[in-house]
């Protein structure tokens, strides 16, 4: 994993397990799956400004978080979650390697950390994306 991308996914992984543990219910409904993302979330907050808008992989780790919260549907919350890498095109940068690299070409395609999440995202709900929409897989 590069950059600071690694650093994130190691705290809020090791942070979702934690909260999956002090669940201490030997079901993994989406409602818990939902709970323990969502605290990992807050936990995933002290340690990062990053916040949805900021291009960054939490435009599409936000979406899910919340959409699987609101709806338990973990495809629902798969293509919110790719809808907000899709939002990242044409974003300006506040955050991210983006606002160090500079240079052009970067407008017209999504945030690579965001459009990488949200493809695991489609995967993990078995969801074939692509330009002519989605499937299931």
């Amino acid at each position: 994993m590069d950059g600071t991308s690694g650093a994130i996914y190691a705290i809020y992984l090791n942070s979702l397990v934690h909260s999956l543990r002090q669940h201490g219910s030997s079901t993994a409904t989406p409602q818990v799956w939902a709970t323990a993302l969502q605290q990992a979330s807050k936990s995933l907050a002290n340690y990062t400004p990053a916040q949805p808008g900021d291009r960054t992989l939490v435009d599409a780790l936000h979406p899910f978080v919340e959409t699987l919260a609101k709806t338990g549907d973990v495809k629902k919350a798969a293509e919110a979650s790719r809808k907000g890498a899709e939002g990242t095109k044409g974003m300006k940068a506040s955050l991210g390697r983006t606002v160090y690299v500079g240079g052009k070409g970067f407008e017209q395609v999504p945030d690579p950390g965001a459009w990488g999440l949200s493809e695991f995202f489609l995967g993990v709900a078995g969801v074939k994306g692509g330009e002519e929409g989605y499937e299931m897989v």
